[in-house]
């Protein structure tokens, strides 16, 4: 719900809510007013006719009283009833034209030592006032007459509608007036929102124009400050991860260089203690040349896999089909497999295909499945699995070894670590390092029963 339109709202419930008590207020004070003015016009009325029929009720003359009481019906509209009691307290005249009710003497029973009694009667004509004089103090005859609110009700109708018409006129430009300054306050607001919305897609550093010297004003200045203080935070920010790099990027240098440098450095020292045997000895064996082969060619693949490591740009797109490597590699390792009694378990499902350079996804999967091989020394099961997730293609290789100590597990990704005594440590770094470069990633769960890789790779890069 909108700002402005509770604005509005609330407005308009509080203007209904004053008209109905203000209209109850006026209702009964008007009520009582006028209830009060007819109940003195009867008691004024009965008092004068009481005085102008006492001498024809003890002469028992009911011509003189009925011509009375005519007269007063004529100049009274709003007399309902008359009735007279005689000097044995029965009726003696009245002006009901269908003959009186049977109950009458019950509506407003007089006590003997009360001049005047006004009481007010329900009937299906209506609220009727009814005021009785005694005629004479201590005798029966008495004289009641019957005054009608109908007055009344109509002038509380006309209250009642007057009421209704104002509330109406007043929401009604109470409503105009609301919209207009719920507006007026609430356009900077939004102005304000809008500003902070698009704040954090933005650069940081603008600012809103907002002319108010209102609370809407400080809060816009407050977000000016802001942004121009979160535009010097990102500067700063900026920065430091630019030195954070660097400096990552020469301790990373650091660390390969000296890896490098140490699985280089056994070879060499083969080939050296050789070379100097050939100094003092020059005649060669086969088995010596054999050596120096094997130590240049272990250099080569050294290196070769070092320039793996570190190429992070030379890769070429094409639809890749996931679930074809995977065959493919379990081919180049299908002999593995055998040498050492390991069954496999393949959980293909349809995949897509995915923008990746073919050639890496290979090298990386090779390197997951021959490392899996590798941790199961005396056969075992190798589970490789495919699906979709979160629009990503996701490979899972798993084996049935004896799992990844808990001491190692955060250092498996790092370059040249490796447990094994012929190892280079480069082959779970290729594969972060691949992942890495598809926007990818590699991740695993490992315990006493194996261990499970998952890389996953977007459709898309």
């Amino acid at each position: 719900m909108k700002l402005w339109f509770k604005i509005v709202l609330l407005n308009v419930v509080i203007v209904i809510s004053l008209g109905m008590l203000v209209g109850m207020a006026v209702r009964g004070a008007v009520t009582d007013a006028m209830r009060a003015e007819l109940t003195r016009e009867g008691e004024s009325i009965a008092r004068n006719l009481s005085n102008r029929i006492a001498d024809s009720i003890l002469l028992d003359d009911s011509y003189k009283i009925q011509e009375a009481i005519d007269d007063v019906l004529k100049t009274e509209k709003d007399i309902e009833y008359v009735f007279v009691t005689g000097k044995d307290g029965h009726l003696f005249a009245h002006t009901f034209k269908n003959g009186h009710p049977s109950d009458l003497m019950q509506w407003n029973p007089m006590d003997t030592n009360k001049l005047l009694s006004i009481q007010l009667l329900d009937t299906e004509k209506g609220f009727i006032r009814d005021v009785g004089v005694r005629v004479f103090g201590g005798m029966n005859p008495e004289l009641h007459i019957g005054i009608r609110e109908e007055r009344i009700r109509q002038t509380l109708n006309r209250i009642r509608n007057l009421i209704i018409l104002l509330t109406i006129v007043v929401t009604t430009i109470g409503s105009v007036l609301s919209f207009s300054l719920s507006r007026l306050v609430t356009k900077p607001l939004y102005r304000l929102m809008d500003f902070i919305h698009k704040l954090p897609s933005e650069e940081f550093g603008k600012s809103i124009v907002i002319k108010t010297r209102d609370e809407v004003g400080e809060l816009a200045e407050t977000f000016n400050k802001l942004s121009y203080e979160l535009k010097l935070y990102k500067e700063r920010m900026e920065e430091s991860y630019k030195q954070m790099l660097r400096a990552e990027k020469l301790t990373a240098l650091g660390r390969l260089s000296a890896g490098l440098a140490h699985e280089i450095r056994n070879p060499l020292t083969s080939i050296k203690v050789l070379f100097q045997t050939f100094k003092d000895n020059p005649a060669l064996t086969k088995e010596d040349m054999e050596v120096v082969l094997s130590a240049a060619e272990q250099m080569d693949d050294l290196l070769t896999r070092f320039l793996r490591f570190a190429r992070s740009d030379e890769f070429n797109l094409t639809d890749v089909y996931i679930n074809s490597i995977v065959k493919h590699v379990i081919k180049l390792t299908e002999f593995q497999l055998k040498d050492r009694s390991i069954g496999l378990s393949l959980e293909l499902s349809k995949l897509p295909p995915i923008k990746a350079d073919r050639t890496m996804i290979q090298q990386a999967l090779l390197n997951l499945v021959l490392n899996a091989i590798e941790a199961m020394h005396d056969g075992g099961t190798l589970t490789i699995s495919s699906k979709m997730e979160n629009g990503s293609a996701v490979v899972g290789i798993g084996d049935t070894g004896s799992g990844i100590p808990e001491d190692i597990r955060d250092k498996i990704f790092d370059p040249f670590f490796t447990t094994k005594g012929d190892g280079t440590g480069l082959g779970l770094s290729i594969v972060y390092n691949i992942a890495s470069l598809h926007n990818g990633e590699i991740s695993f769960e490992s315990n006493g029963k194996g261990t499970i890789f998952t890389l996953k790779v977007p459709i898309s890069v």
